[in-house]
């Protein structure tokens, strides 16, 4: 069985939806207005269940749903059938306000509507607008078990009496399914919900008043009967689950979004380009996301809203410098561009541990591409820190006007963003549309990244660092840094009175995928907790005598009971435990190590500390 077009755009996990939908928003801002983009977890359910399963023809769908699911089911079908069955059925809703909308004609080209639902992979945003490969909305569908995605869209240029529309579309990969007359056919899989056409084509998008009462009433979408009044998008993931990892509960999920959202997009929402909320099953409205209250954010934002008045040297930590750092950008001519970008760094005295000695990249955007990790040269300089890197329009305020953006920074601007590739989250891969363009520009990024940045940073570190002794016990602790396969390290565990151990067993499988450590286990207690219980993980890296000197930060946690039944606290790497469970499944997840892998060759291990007592022990 083929793979449906959405499947093969990007990689789907959670953190790449809300990259690319968010990025998606920020694109479509109306001019002077400032996009709000709220993610709703909906649970249907009874009555609303059925209301929307009536609303998508669900007697038509479900036959092609069932047949893709016997025939090969890599997409999650069988189980999203199964919950159905059970009578719920979980919807991810992505509305954006003060936003564009998808204008354009039913079969229209070059429009948002037909870049978003009819030809995947164009795009038809400008130069100056942070998406550029035109396949992020695919991430919608890849969200979806039934590859199925509603919307219900005011487009800012369409008339009272046009708006809103409401409009669907399936991309189902290929199968066999019998047709309403009971013929067996081959489908290709792409399907749309809708009105009928009067030419037959396929079904078209509902408009005005009929739209709003659909929505409304049948799909259950809050706040439907205002879209007409704000210019925007509401898209609907029908059968939202998460590809990478299926258990995380519904409030988990909002939780990690709003994460999400802070980590990557904000120094735009801190200047004012965007704004978004999160809004779980259980709560009566949407909570707004404040990266200013995400405490291992506040050194990023910190030397961001300083680096301009910064000096060019550091002082005590904490403390912010600002310095630049020269670029090449080159053409198809012999000369290149001479740019430069802004590296702005705030060194760290200890208050900030998370996501330390990394820097913070990001252009014109205002989307982080990627945090890198320094630690390397946070260790030879004896200082640690928190950086960013400012590339072309970054260095300007967000309002500033096109005219008064040097000439230079507008081509380093174009750089940066023909660099990264779909996903949005590198500037050091290979990327065709960069080679084309700026030919030898990845050797240049590569030097960039990889030789000035560094270089810099050590200069500017020494100077507020530790004194030479203290510097030099650091150089010695710079290598081995870790390349090989894990190794499984010792567990720490408490026994009351020094008897014997209240932990039966832990298990683990450490793996290195992409450039992640992916972990999947699980711990049972040698008997009933008496009251709630913690545990803690920690990746350390070790050298070739097992000693640890230095440790993988975790990007994320998530731990559940292993009979699905107790609580389980899981918003930090110290995980807290219901009392009445005694045996937990975990799943965690570190940072990138793409940039540390060459370092060295000491290996990476687990770590387990828990916190626990016993019944049979009070």
């Amino acid at each position: 069985m083929g793979k449906a077009v959405t499947d093969v755009a990007l990689d789907r996990k959670l953190e790449q939806f809300v990259r690319e939908t968010a990025q998606n928003s920020a694109d479509a801002a109306l001019e002077g207005e400032t996009p709000h983009l709220i993610y709703r977890y909906v649970q249907l359910e009874g009555d609303e269940l059925e209301d929307f399963l009536e609303a998508i023809d669900w007697d038509n769908l479900q036959p092609h749903l069932e047949a893709v699911a016997e025939e090969d089911d890599e997409i999650g079908v069988r189980s999203m059938l199964d919950r159905i069955n059970r009578g719920k059925l979980p919807l991810l809703v992505v509305e954006d306000r003060n936003a564009e909308g998808l204008g354009g004609e039913e079969f229209s080209k070059e429009t948002n509507y037909a870049s978003l639902l009819q030809d995947f992979g164009s795009s038809t945003k400008d130069e100056n607008e942070g998406g550029v490969h035109g396949v992020g909305a695919s991430v919608l569908w890849g969200f979806s078990a039934f590859k199925t995605s509603l919307f219900f869209t005011n487009p800012a240029e369409w008339s009272d009496d046009e708006s809103p529309r409401l409009v669907g579309r399936i991309d189902l990969p290929y199968h066999e399914c019998s047709d309403q007359d009971g013929n067996l056919q081959e489908w290709q899989g792409d399907g749309w919900i809708g009105a009928e056409d009067d030419q037959g084509r396929r079904a078209v998008s509902i408009t005005g008043e009929e739209a709003t009462e659909i929505a409304t009433d049948q799909l259950h979408v809050e706040a439907a009967d205002e879209r007409s009044d704000s210019p925007g998008t509401t898209a609907v993931v029908v059968g939202f689950r998460e590809p990478s990892r299926s258990r995380r509960s519904p409030a988990k999920v909002v939780e990690r979004i709003g994460e999400l959202a802070a980590r990557y997009y904000w120094p735009l929402i801190v200047e004012g380009g965007l704004k978004v909320s999160v809004e779980g099953p259980n709560d009566d409205e949407p909570k707004e996301v404040h990266p200013e209250d995400v405490d291992w954010l506040t050194p990023f934002i910190e030397a961001y809203d300083q680096y301009e008045a910064a000096d060019d040297e550091l002082d005590e930590a904490p403390d912010v410098a600002a310095t630049e750092v020269p670029v090449a950008i080159p053409h198809n001519s012999d000369q290149p561009t001479d740019g430069e970008v802004t590296l702005a760094v705030r060194s760290e005295d200890g208050d900030y541990d998370k996501f330390k000695n990394q820097v913070a990249m990001f252009r014109g955007a205002r989307h982080v591409v990627k945090y890198r990790q320094y630690g390397y040269t946070a260790r030879t300089a004896g200082q640690e820190f928190h950086g960013l890197l400012l590339a072309g329009r970054a260095r300007y305020s967000s309002d500033v006007n096109e005219n008064d953006v040097a000439e230079s920074d507008a081509t380093v601007e174009d750089f940066f963003r023909k660099a990264e590739p779909e996903a949005h989250n590198t500037w050091e891969q290979e990327v065709s549309k960069l080679e084309n363009n700026y030919p030898g520009g990845h050797e240049e990024i590569t030097t960039l990244i990889e030789e000035r940045v560094p270089s810099t940073l050590e200069n500017l570190l020494i100077d507020a660092g530790t004194n030479e002794t203290e510097s030099m016990e650091s150089v010695g602790g710079q290598f081995p840094y870790f390349s090989g396969g894990p190794s499984h390290g010792p567990t720490k565990r408490n026994s009351p009175g020094g008897g014997s151990s209240i932990v039966e067993n832990v298990s683990r499988k450490l793996s290195h995928l992409g450039d992640q450590y992916e972990c999947t286990g699980t711990i049972d207690l040698a008997g009933q907790p008496a009251d709630q219980w913690e545990f803690e993980i920690e990746i350390g890296v070790v050298d070739a005598g097992g000693n640890q000197f230095d440790t993988i930060a975790l990007d994320d946690v998530s731990a559940r009971p292993a009979d699905g039944v107790g609580v389980v606290d899981d918003s930090d790497t110290r995980v807290v435990v219901g009392e009445d469970v005694a045996s937990v499944e975990y799943d965690i997840l570190s940072v990138s190590t793409r940039d540390l892998t060459s370092i060295g060759d000491g290996k990476a291990r687990l770590n387990f500390e828990i916190d626990a007592k016993l019944e049979e022990d009070s």
